[in-house]
Protein backbone atom coordinates (compact mmCIF):
# COMPACT_ATOMS: atom_id res chain seq x y z
CA UNK A 1 0.00 0.00 0.00
CA UNK A 2 2.82 2.37 0.90
CA UNK A 3 4.53 1.68 -2.43
CA UNK A 4 1.27 2.30 -4.26
CA UNK A 5 0.78 5.58 -2.41
CA UNK A 6 4.31 6.66 -3.27
CA UNK A 7 3.74 5.78 -6.91
CA UNK A 8 0.54 7.80 -6.96
CA UNK A 9 2.36 10.74 -5.35
CA UNK A 10 5.09 10.54 -8.00
CA UNK A 11 2.45 10.41 -10.73
CA UNK A 12 0.63 13.41 -9.27
CA UNK A 13 3.89 15.35 -9.01
CA UNK A 14 4.76 14.48 -12.61
CA UNK A 15 1.32 15.55 -13.81
CA UNK A 16 1.59 18.80 -11.86
CA UNK A 17 5.03 19.51 -13.37
CA UNK A 18 3.66 18.78 -16.84
CA UNK A 19 0.69 21.08 -16.16
CA UNK A 20 2.89 24.01 -15.19
CA UNK A 21 5.27 23.30 -18.08
CA UNK A 22 2.30 23.36 -20.45
CA UNK A 23 1.06 26.59 -18.85
CA UNK A 24 4.49 28.16 -19.27
CA UNK A 25 4.66 26.99 -22.87
CA UNK A 26 1.19 28.39 -23.51
CA UNK A 27 2.17 31.77 -22.07
CA UNK A 28 4.99 31.95 -24.62
CA UNK A 29 2.31 31.79 -27.27
CA UNK A 30 1.38 35.33 -26.32
CA UNK A 31 3.34 38.20 -27.84
CA UNK A 32 3.14 41.97 -27.53
CA UNK A 33 4.15 43.76 -30.75
CA UNK A 34 5.41 47.35 -30.76
CA UNK A 35 6.92 49.35 -33.60
CA UNK A 36 9.37 51.20 -31.36
CA UNK A 37 12.82 50.38 -29.99
CA UNK A 38 11.22 50.23 -26.52
CA UNK A 39 7.99 51.19 -24.73
CA UNK A 40 7.58 51.10 -20.96
CA UNK A 41 3.81 50.68 -21.29
CA UNK A 42 4.17 47.78 -23.74
CA UNK A 43 6.79 46.13 -21.53
CA UNK A 44 4.68 46.42 -18.38
CA UNK A 45 1.54 45.15 -20.10
CA UNK A 46 3.44 42.27 -21.68
CA UNK A 47 4.74 41.18 -18.29
CA UNK A 48 1.28 41.54 -16.74
CA UNK A 49 -0.30 39.34 -19.42
CA UNK A 50 2.59 36.82 -19.57
CA UNK A 51 3.40 37.79 -23.15
CA UNK A 52 6.76 38.17 -24.85
CA UNK A 53 7.48 41.82 -25.71
CA UNK A 54 8.70 42.11 -29.31
CA UNK A 55 10.03 45.43 -30.63
CA UNK A 56 10.66 46.56 -34.20
CA UNK A 57 12.47 49.91 -34.22
CA UNK A 58 14.00 50.57 -37.62
CA UNK A 59 15.00 54.19 -38.29
CA UNK A 60 13.00 55.31 -35.26
CA UNK A 61 12.56 59.05 -34.85
CA UNK A 62 13.42 59.93 -38.43
CA UNK A 63 11.72 63.00 -39.93
CA UNK A 64 12.42 62.05 -43.55
CA UNK A 65 9.30 60.95 -45.44
CA UNK A 66 11.32 58.54 -47.58
CA UNK A 67 12.94 56.92 -44.55
CA UNK A 68 9.57 56.72 -42.78
CA UNK A 69 8.05 54.86 -45.75
CA UNK A 70 11.04 52.50 -45.86
CA UNK A 71 10.73 51.98 -42.12
CA UNK A 72 7.07 50.99 -42.35
CA UNK A 73 7.73 48.63 -45.27
CA UNK A 74 10.60 46.89 -43.46
CA UNK A 75 8.64 46.54 -40.23
CA UNK A 76 5.57 45.24 -42.07
CA UNK A 77 7.56 42.40 -43.66
CA UNK A 78 9.47 41.67 -40.45
CA UNK A 79 6.24 41.60 -38.40
CA UNK A 80 4.52 39.31 -40.91
CA UNK A 81 7.53 36.98 -40.98
CA UNK A 82 7.63 36.86 -37.19
CA UNK A 83 3.94 35.97 -36.91
CA UNK A 84 4.15 33.31 -39.62
CA UNK A 85 7.23 31.74 -38.04
CA UNK A 86 6.16 31.77 -34.38
CA UNK A 87 2.40 31.30 -34.77
CA UNK A 88 1.33 32.95 -31.48
CA UNK A 89 -2.08 32.15 -30.08
CA UNK A 90 -2.74 35.66 -28.75
CA UNK A 91 -1.21 38.89 -30.07
CA UNK A 92 -1.21 42.16 -28.14
CA UNK A 93 -0.55 45.11 -30.42
CA UNK A 94 0.16 48.79 -29.85
CA UNK A 95 -2.19 50.90 -31.97
CA UNK A 96 0.43 53.37 -33.21
CA UNK A 97 1.48 53.70 -35.92
CA UNK A 98 -1.81 52.46 -37.34
CA UNK A 99 -0.10 50.25 -39.93
CA UNK A 100 0.91 47.77 -37.20
CA UNK A 101 -2.62 46.89 -36.01
CA UNK A 102 -3.73 46.78 -39.66
CA UNK A 103 -1.04 44.16 -40.38
CA UNK A 104 -2.08 42.17 -37.30
CA UNK A 105 -5.75 42.42 -38.31
CA UNK A 106 -5.18 41.18 -41.87
CA UNK A 107 -2.91 38.29 -40.87
CA UNK A 108 -5.37 37.14 -38.20
CA UNK A 109 -7.63 35.84 -41.00
CA UNK A 110 -4.77 33.72 -42.37
CA UNK A 111 -3.11 32.57 -39.14
CA UNK A 112 -6.17 32.28 -36.91
CA UNK A 113 -4.82 33.99 -33.78
CA UNK A 114 -6.79 36.31 -31.50
CA UNK A 115 -5.50 39.81 -30.83
CA UNK A 116 -5.84 42.67 -28.35
CA UNK A 117 -5.32 46.34 -29.26
CA UNK A 118 -3.58 48.58 -26.71
CA UNK A 119 -4.80 52.09 -27.48
CA UNK A 120 -2.48 55.05 -27.08
CA UNK A 121 -4.45 58.29 -27.18
CA UNK A 122 -2.65 59.71 -30.22
CA UNK A 123 -4.83 57.65 -32.55
CA UNK A 124 -7.89 59.55 -31.34
CA UNK A 125 -6.36 62.95 -30.54
CA UNK A 126 -3.80 63.64 -33.28
CA UNK A 127 -4.93 64.96 -36.65
CA UNK A 128 -2.24 62.96 -38.47
CA UNK A 129 -3.98 59.65 -37.62
CA UNK A 130 -7.67 60.58 -37.84
CA UNK A 131 -7.86 59.48 -41.48
CA UNK A 132 -7.41 55.91 -40.22
CA UNK A 133 -10.38 55.82 -37.82
CA UNK A 134 -12.88 54.34 -40.35
CA UNK A 135 -10.40 51.48 -40.98
CA UNK A 136 -9.64 51.05 -37.31
CA UNK A 137 -13.31 50.37 -36.59
CA UNK A 138 -12.88 46.99 -38.30
CA UNK A 139 -9.61 46.31 -36.48
CA UNK A 140 -11.14 46.99 -33.08
CA UNK A 141 -14.38 45.15 -33.84
CA UNK A 142 -12.53 41.90 -34.62
CA UNK A 143 -10.29 42.09 -31.52
CA UNK A 144 -10.74 39.85 -28.49
CA UNK A 145 -10.88 43.12 -26.57
CA UNK A 146 -9.13 46.47 -26.59
CA UNK A 147 -7.40 48.54 -23.92
CA UNK A 148 -7.87 52.30 -23.56
CA UNK A 149 -6.72 54.83 -20.95
CA UNK A 150 -9.92 56.79 -20.30
CA UNK A 151 -13.71 56.67 -20.38
CA UNK A 152 -14.14 58.92 -23.44
CA UNK A 153 -12.09 56.59 -25.62
CA UNK A 154 -13.81 53.60 -24.01
CA UNK A 155 -17.20 54.90 -25.13
CA UNK A 156 -15.94 55.59 -28.66
CA UNK A 157 -14.37 52.16 -29.13
CA UNK A 158 -17.37 50.41 -27.54
CA UNK A 159 -19.58 52.14 -30.13
CA UNK A 160 -17.54 50.32 -32.80
CA UNK A 161 -18.58 46.96 -31.34
CA UNK A 162 -15.43 46.08 -29.39
CA UNK A 163 -15.16 44.85 -25.82
CA UNK A 164 -13.15 47.52 -23.98
CA UNK A 165 -11.03 47.55 -20.83
CA UNK A 166 -9.80 50.78 -19.23
CA UNK A 167 -6.22 50.63 -17.93
CA UNK A 168 -4.95 54.08 -17.07
CA UNK A 169 -1.87 54.84 -15.00
CA UNK A 170 0.19 51.70 -14.65
CA UNK A 171 2.76 51.17 -11.93
CA UNK A 172 6.30 50.57 -13.14
CA UNK A 173 8.19 47.65 -11.60
CA UNK A 174 11.84 47.45 -10.64
CA UNK A 175 14.29 48.51 -13.33
CA UNK A 176 18.00 48.93 -13.82
CA UNK A 177 19.08 52.28 -12.41
CA UNK A 178 22.17 54.36 -13.04
CA UNK A 179 22.48 56.68 -10.01
CA UNK A 180 22.31 60.36 -10.89
CA UNK A 181 24.53 62.90 -9.14
CA UNK A 182 22.40 66.02 -8.81
CA UNK A 183 23.75 69.50 -8.11
CA UNK A 184 23.14 71.13 -4.72
CA UNK A 185 19.85 72.91 -4.16
CA UNK A 186 16.32 72.10 -5.33
CA UNK A 187 16.03 70.15 -8.60
CA UNK A 188 13.06 69.16 -10.76
CA UNK A 189 12.75 67.20 -13.98
CA UNK A 190 10.59 68.31 -16.89
CA UNK A 191 9.53 65.09 -18.62
CA UNK A 192 8.67 65.49 -22.28
CA UNK A 193 9.62 64.89 -25.88
CA UNK A 194 9.29 68.43 -27.33
CA UNK A 195 5.98 67.36 -28.87
CA UNK A 196 3.53 69.90 -30.26
CA UNK A 197 1.04 69.23 -27.44
CA UNK A 198 3.57 70.11 -24.71
CA UNK A 199 3.76 73.73 -23.43
CA UNK A 200 7.57 73.77 -23.60
CA UNK A 201 7.98 77.52 -24.04
CA UNK A 202 5.74 78.24 -21.05
CA UNK A 203 7.83 75.86 -18.94
CA UNK A 204 11.05 77.63 -19.94
CA UNK A 205 9.54 80.98 -18.97
CA UNK A 206 8.53 79.54 -15.58
CA UNK A 207 12.08 78.23 -15.08
CA UNK A 208 13.43 81.69 -15.81
CA UNK A 209 11.38 83.04 -12.87
CA UNK A 210 13.13 80.66 -10.42
CA UNK A 211 16.91 80.98 -10.92
CA UNK A 212 17.58 79.23 -7.58
CA UNK A 213 15.99 75.98 -8.84
CA UNK A 214 17.67 73.70 -11.38
CA UNK A 215 15.56 71.99 -14.03
CA UNK A 216 16.46 69.00 -16.19
CA UNK A 217 14.42 68.83 -19.39
CA UNK A 218 14.28 65.41 -21.08
CA UNK A 219 13.73 64.58 -24.74
CA UNK A 220 15.80 64.09 -27.86
CA UNK A 221 17.21 67.42 -29.05
CA UNK A 222 16.66 66.26 -32.64
CA UNK A 223 12.96 66.92 -32.03
CA UNK A 224 13.39 70.28 -30.28
CA UNK A 225 12.49 73.48 -32.20
CA UNK A 226 15.46 75.77 -32.76
CA UNK A 227 13.86 78.70 -30.92
CA UNK A 228 13.37 76.49 -27.85
CA UNK A 229 17.03 75.47 -27.85
CA UNK A 230 18.11 79.10 -28.23
CA UNK A 231 15.86 80.27 -25.38
CA UNK A 232 17.29 78.02 -22.65
CA UNK A 233 17.65 79.80 -19.28
CA UNK A 234 20.93 79.22 -17.37
CA UNK A 235 19.20 77.03 -14.76
CA UNK A 236 17.87 74.55 -17.36
CA UNK A 237 19.80 71.52 -18.60
CA UNK A 238 18.65 69.74 -21.75
CA UNK A 239 19.45 66.08 -21.13
CA UNK A 240 18.95 64.97 -24.75
CA UNK A 241 18.06 61.31 -25.27
CA UNK A 242 18.98 59.16 -22.26
CA UNK A 243 19.37 55.41 -21.96
CA UNK A 244 16.61 53.96 -19.80
CA UNK A 245 18.77 53.32 -16.67
CA UNK A 246 20.07 56.92 -16.84
CA UNK A 247 16.55 58.29 -17.20
CA UNK A 248 15.28 56.26 -14.24
CA UNK A 249 18.17 57.48 -12.08
CA UNK A 250 17.54 61.09 -13.08
CA UNK A 251 13.82 61.08 -12.24
CA UNK A 252 14.31 59.20 -8.98
CA UNK A 253 16.85 61.82 -7.82
CA UNK A 254 14.50 64.79 -8.34
CA UNK A 255 12.33 66.75 -5.90
CA UNK A 256 9.47 66.81 -8.38
CA UNK A 257 8.43 65.99 -11.95
CA UNK A 258 6.75 68.45 -14.31
CA UNK A 259 4.68 66.61 -16.94
CA UNK A 260 2.36 68.85 -18.96
CA UNK A 261 0.06 68.50 -21.96
CA UNK A 262 -2.26 70.90 -23.79
CA UNK A 263 -4.97 68.30 -24.57
CA UNK A 264 -7.40 66.38 -22.40
CA UNK A 265 -7.69 62.57 -22.49
CA UNK A 266 -3.93 62.05 -22.77
CA UNK A 267 -2.48 59.68 -20.18
CA UNK A 268 0.90 60.99 -19.09
CA UNK A 269 3.53 58.26 -19.11
CA UNK A 270 6.01 60.51 -17.33
CA UNK A 271 3.50 61.14 -14.55
CA UNK A 272 2.87 57.48 -13.80
CA UNK A 273 6.62 56.83 -13.92
CA UNK A 274 7.17 59.61 -11.38
CA UNK A 275 4.36 58.19 -9.24
CA UNK A 276 5.95 54.73 -9.38
CA UNK A 277 9.22 56.20 -8.09
CA UNK A 278 7.53 58.34 -5.39
CA UNK A 279 8.39 61.68 -7.01
CA UNK A 280 5.75 64.45 -6.54
CA UNK A 281 4.01 65.49 -9.76
CA UNK A 282 3.08 68.81 -11.35
CA UNK A 283 0.73 68.22 -14.27
CA UNK A 284 -1.94 69.91 -16.36
CA UNK A 285 -5.42 70.56 -15.02
CA UNK A 286 -7.45 68.10 -17.08
CA UNK A 287 -10.27 65.86 -15.77
CA UNK A 288 -8.50 62.61 -16.71
CA UNK A 289 -5.31 63.62 -14.92
CA UNK A 290 -7.19 64.88 -11.85
CA UNK A 291 -9.02 61.58 -11.60
CA UNK A 292 -5.87 59.52 -12.05
CA UNK A 293 -3.34 61.44 -9.95
CA UNK A 294 -5.54 62.57 -7.08
CA UNK A 295 -2.81 62.61 -4.41
CA UNK A 296 0.73 63.97 -4.32
CA UNK A 297 0.03 66.10 -7.39
CA UNK A 298 -0.48 69.80 -8.17
CA UNK A 299 -2.54 70.76 -11.21
CA UNK A 300 -1.75 73.85 -13.28
CA UNK A 301 -3.24 75.81 -16.19
CA UNK A 302 0.04 75.54 -18.18
CA UNK A 303 0.79 79.25 -17.71
CA UNK A 304 4.33 80.27 -16.65
CA UNK A 305 3.01 81.85 -13.43
CA UNK A 306 0.93 78.77 -12.61
CA UNK A 307 3.86 76.42 -13.20
CA UNK A 308 6.20 78.56 -11.09
CA UNK A 309 3.67 78.73 -8.24
CA UNK A 310 3.28 74.94 -8.29
CA UNK A 311 7.06 74.43 -8.10
CA UNK A 312 7.26 76.72 -5.07
CA UNK A 313 4.37 74.87 -3.42
CA UNK A 314 6.02 71.47 -3.90
CA UNK A 315 9.34 72.67 -2.53
CA UNK A 316 7.72 74.36 0.49
CA UNK A 317 5.85 71.15 1.45
CA UNK A 318 8.14 68.55 -0.06
CA UNK A 319 7.78 65.87 2.63
CA UNK A 320 3.99 66.15 2.53
CA UNK A 321 3.87 65.65 -1.24
CA UNK A 322 6.34 62.77 -1.05
CA UNK A 323 4.13 61.01 1.50
CA UNK A 324 1.03 61.65 -0.62
CA UNK A 325 2.58 60.34 -3.82
CA UNK A 326 3.67 57.17 -2.01
CA UNK A 327 0.08 56.70 -0.85
CA UNK A 328 -1.16 57.21 -4.41
CA UNK A 329 1.35 54.64 -5.66
CA UNK A 330 -0.07 52.10 -3.21
CA UNK A 331 -3.66 52.85 -4.26
CA UNK A 332 -2.83 52.59 -7.95
CA UNK A 333 -0.83 49.38 -7.53
CA UNK A 334 -3.78 47.70 -5.80
CA UNK A 335 -6.17 48.87 -8.53
CA UNK A 336 -3.76 47.70 -11.23
CA UNK A 337 -3.44 44.22 -9.73
CA UNK A 338 -7.22 43.94 -9.47
CA UNK A 339 -7.76 45.02 -13.09
CA UNK A 340 -5.02 42.76 -14.46
CA UNK A 341 -6.36 39.78 -12.50
CA UNK A 342 -9.86 40.31 -13.87
CA UNK A 343 -8.63 40.66 -17.47
CA UNK A 344 -6.35 37.62 -17.21
CA UNK A 345 -9.32 35.60 -15.96
CA UNK A 346 -11.29 36.69 -19.03
CA UNK A 347 -8.42 35.75 -21.37
CA UNK A 348 -8.15 32.32 -19.77
CA UNK A 349 -11.91 31.80 -20.09
CA UNK A 350 -11.61 32.52 -23.82
CA UNK A 351 -8.95 29.83 -24.19
CA UNK A 352 -6.27 32.31 -25.17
Amino acid sequence: MKETAKALDRMAAANESKYWADEKKASRKRVFLTWLPYSQRSQTLAESFEAKAVYFGYLSGTKSTGKAILRYILMTFHTAAYLVRHRPRLVFVMNQPVFLPLVVYLLSFLLGYRYVVDSHSGLFNKAEWRWSLPLMRYVYRRSLFSIVTNREHRDLVASWGSRVEVLGALTVGEEKVEPFSRPPGPCLVVIGTFAADEPTREVLEACRQMPHVHFFMTGSLKKAPNDVLADRPPNVTFTDFMARPQYVGLVQAMDGAIVLVTNDNVMQRGAYEAMSWAVPIITSDWPLLRETFHRGTIFVDNSPSGIAAAVRQVLERLEYYRAEIRALRTDRAEQWESDIGRINAFIKAQGS
